[in-house]
């Protein structure tokens, strides 16, 4: 691929930089990390990771995972509705609640597994390691892509008691305080007590309601606990909390072109909005970010009232209320003659609820609320051997267990929220799920007003349930084969069991929204609206094994240079599709439906990567520069693709993914340190002949066409039509062909106990399409943001003032076609310009 011909210009940089051997002052502190499940320094790690220290964190403003991403290359994050994906080098899952992680997320060696996870704040950290490829033998499944390797700050015996409290200011009348307190309590325990509380009133403007959204108030604390009972034991303990309350979405349309051949939902809505809301379509014409929306969730309080929990009149508003708990239990035995044993005990569990204004519109057409709870447990043992020997290793074994369980409702208003007589002025009927005589008669159904059956409010109430039981066996060797060549290898074989139960039930709100109706004129109604939508219960078992190799030969060609070479696989573990409207298989069974049709369940996701790299130390220890270049093959790659109000799985074929990384750190002066983190990327699908069509292309096939470019219909062995295009040799989504950060941080003595400082970042970022059906209406440009902050600084005191994406870049976080409208393409959109202060103290 193109990226391979950089191997001549990369190599051209090595010479080139190894050149300079003059005598330097300054030099770099060294970067300690974890990625190999052991400490080791940065430089001896034959990986490509980035690593973020918790100073870098706390100073940048770094609040959560997306804003991390932003100075890490070729990683991504994705926030939609329902999910975040973590993208490492264009991949990552889609949006569906179901899905494991491309890129595993790990806080304090325990595995987050699923995407709600990744929305926890970021705070009182030492560290952050992003590890790039695939990690499948000591980080094991949903690794194929890397992994996100977390260490919060942990007290130390001995240190003496003391703290931290920081307040700070920012746009938007957003507010943060965090602290902690940390210190020795006894000879050989001690105890540390962090928090955060962030609070903000929104930053997009919504003309429909008047006020700004979407509001945020977040709360986190986490308690740690260092015990060292003996000399050669350590026992480390964690718990952490958090609540995340978030009222107001980040959805803006951007687009509103209607396609050619348009439902009569869609015709509908769109001339409702142009009639009844006009400044709508003017907004977005100018591209105004404006929410337009009454932000809404129908049906979110019968939901909770169906599973006891207490409601409040009216509608619930749009938003998420997410409330987090992770414990960690880290004991090391040091058995002597370099062999340690290490325990990692885990507990991890999540509820929420969800409410989502579905039609992203100022019409009340489409809402939906979740409800969710999930837990995991997990287990690992370790023994580790001295490094230092002629031949080392790493073997464990892995338990993990979890449950994962949704409620949902889906609610379809008929009326969009318009008085009957202007409905029915419009359209002939006060809804649109309304059903003439000549159907109802033939039905032998009986009429109703006016010889029309009329539900003003129907949708579906559903429950999905996933249990998971999983374990592997692990074990890698490194063998010195000579004083500056080394070899390692391993494998990890994993097996895993999942059981999931899906149950959908069709509701009105002549009977209550939340309680089925069995009427098959309801369900004709809504398959006007909503053609997927059938009762069902759909139960299934899938059990999955998997070896994963990797190798890497390592030359030391000086204690200052190192060059790799490595091989390693890894996968994603298939599951069960957790949309709602699922459709059965019409070919083998009737109603009730209980066979699943295509997209139910998906299988396991692998990969293979090549990669070559070097770590460089210079300038006498005052520049590193680390590079790699790698290819690497993804089969069955599990691809999430937008259909109605919802999301369906498909494994595509292959991808293919090849790319150049560089990172340079440098301590120019005693005061001046600079960095650069650069990345070429080349990601694009081998073959994928069952993608989703863009709504042009479907808009041609309603109106007669057989075909829209590549785009045609076909019928699928469960009866069901399907429209596919194949998008062989198309881009992966949220892959630019290069992406990267450049930094610089300066300070200078002010006086004998004070000195000033100044750090500036610039992340960049190539253009980049948001949706799998690769729309070009659906795409990202090419965008630079600039981060500033500056500031003076004492001996236990520091004053700052920052300004983030001071160019006030509109940048998107995810894309999506507006449900049910065709031609409408919205945006998640990220925040623009913020300025503030921060004060804090230190005892």
């Amino acid at each position: 691929m193109r990226t391979f011909h950089t191997i001549r210009r990369v190599a051209l940089t090595v010479a080139t930089a190894t050149a300079f051997t003059g005598v330097h002052a300054a030099q770099l502190e060294e970067i300690v990390v974890t990625a190999q499940k052991r400490t080791e320094s940065l430089q001896d790690i034959p990986i490509s990771i980035t690593t973020i220290s918790g100073d870098k964190i706390e100073q940048a403003g770094i609040g959560n995972l997306e804003d991390l991403s932003a100075y890490v290359p070729n990683l991504m994050l994705s926030e939609n509705a329902v999910a975040t994906s973590i993208i490492m080098r264009g991949i990552g899952p889609g949006a569906n609640q179901s899905f494991e992680q491309s890129v595993g997320l790990y806080v304090d060696g325990i595995h987050l597994a699923k995407g709600r996870q990744t929305r926890t704040g970021l705070f009182d950290l030492e560290r952050v390691e992003v590890l790039r490829g695939p990690q499948g033998i000591l980080f094991g499944k949903n690794t194929l892509a890397g992994a996100v390797n977390v260490t919060s700050a942990t007290p130390q015996v001995g240190d003496e008691f003391g703290g931290k409290i920081s307040v700070g200011f920012e746009s938007h009348d957003g507010h943060t305080v965090e602290g902690n307190l940390n210190g020795s309590v006894s000879e050989n325990l001690a105890l540390r007590l962090a928090f955060k509380d962030h609070e903000n009133d929104g930053y997009l403007p919504n003309s429909i309601t008047g006020q700004d959204g979407p509001t945020t108030d977040e709360t986190l604390w986490r308690f740690a606990a260092t015990w060292e009972p003996s000399d050669n034991t350590s026992v480390k303990f964690k718990h952490a909390e958090g609540e995340h309350t978030r009222v107001g979405g980040t959805a803006v349309v951007k687009t509103l072109q209607p396609v050619a051949n348009l439902g009569a939902a869609a015709q509908l809505a769109f001339g409702v909005i142009g009639g009844f809301f006009p400044s709508v379509g003017s907004n977005v014409a100018q591209g105004i970010l404006d929410l337009n929306r009454d932000a809404v969730s129908i049906g979110g309080n019968a939901l909770a009232a169906s599973l006891g929990e207490a409601t409040v009149p009216g509608e619930k508003p749009e938003g998420t209320d997410t409330e987090n708990k992770d414990t960690s239990l880290n004991i090391d035995v040091d058995f002597g003659d370099g062999y340690t044993f290490t325990s990692v005990t885990g507990y991890s569990e999540y509820e929420y609820e969800d409410g989502i204004d579905t039609d992203f519109l100022p019409i009340q057409f489409v809402g939906r609320s979740d409800i969710s709870e999930y837990d995991q447990i997990s287990q690992e043992f370790r023994i580790t051997s001295d490094p230092s020997r002629k031949f080392s290793y790493i073997a464990g074994a892995y338990w993990e267990e979890q449950t994962q369980e949704i409620d949902r409702i889906v609610v379809f208003d008929g009326t969009l929220g318009l008085p009957a007589p202007v409905m029915t002025a419009i359209i002939g009927a006060p809804s649109l799920l309304a059903i003439p005589p000549s159907v109802t008669g033939a039905l032998g159904l009986p009429f109703g007003l006016n010889g029309v059956t009329i539900f003003n409010q129907a949708g579906r109430v559903s429950n999905w349930r996933q249990e998971t039981d999983a374990w592997a066996v692990f074990f890698q060797g490194e063998w010195q084969l000579t004083d500056n060549l080394t070899l390692t290898a391993g494998a990890r074989y994993t097996e895993e069991d999942k059981f999931a139960v899906a149950s959908t039930r069709i509701t009105t709100d002549t009977t209550g929204l939340a309680t089925p109706n069995p009427s098959p004129l309801l369900a004709g109604a809504l398959r006007r609206v909503a053609p997927t939508t059938f009762d069902h219960d759909f139960v299934e078992k899938r059990t999955t094994d998997q070896v994963t190799p990797g190798v890497s030969l390592e030359w030391a060609r000086s204690d200052d240079s190192l060059y790799y070479a490595s091989y390693s696989e890894g996968f994603k573990s298939g599951g069960f599709n957790a949309v709602d409207d699922q459709a059965p298989d019409l070919v083998r069974d009737t109603p009730p439906f209980t066979i699943p049709g295509d997209g139910w369940r998906y299988e396991d996701e692998t990969a293979t990567s090549f990669e070559i790299g070097g770590k460089h130390t210079l300038l006498d220890g005052a520049m590193n520069f680390n590079w790699s270049l790698f290819t690497s093959e993804y089969d069955d790659q599990q691809v999430s693709t937008f259909v109605g109000v919802g999301f369906v799985v498909r494994n595509a074929a292959t991808s293919e993914v090849d790319g150049l990384e560089t990172e340079i750190r440098w301590q120019a002066t005693d005061n001046l340190f600079l960095g650069a983190n650069v990345a070429l990327l080349d990601a694009s699908y081998g073959a994928f002949p069952t993608a989703g069509c863009t709504a042009e292309q479907a808009s041609d096939i309603a109106g007669g066409a057989a075909s829209s470019g590549s785009c045609t219909i076909r019928i699928g062995a469960d009866g069901n039509a399907l429209a596919n295009q194949d998008l062989a040799g198309g881009s992966l989504t949220h892959a630019p062909d290069y992406s990267g950060s450049l930094f610089l941080d300066y300070n200078r003595p002010f006086n004998d106990t004070m000195e000033w400082f100044f750090a500036a970042d610039v992340n960049f970022t190539d253009g980049y399409l948001l949706t799998g059906d690769l729309d070009p209406l659906d795409f990202q440009d090419s965008f630079q943001k600039l981060n500033v902050r500056a500031g003076m600084r004492g001996e236990n005191w520091e004053f700052m003032v920052f300004g983030r994406n001071i160019t006030d870049e509109e940048t998107a976080a995810g894309g999506f076609d507006v449900p049910l409208l065709s031609g409408g393409h919205a945006i998640y959109t990220d925040p623009g310009e913020i300025y503030g202060a921060r004060i804090s103290y230190s005892f």
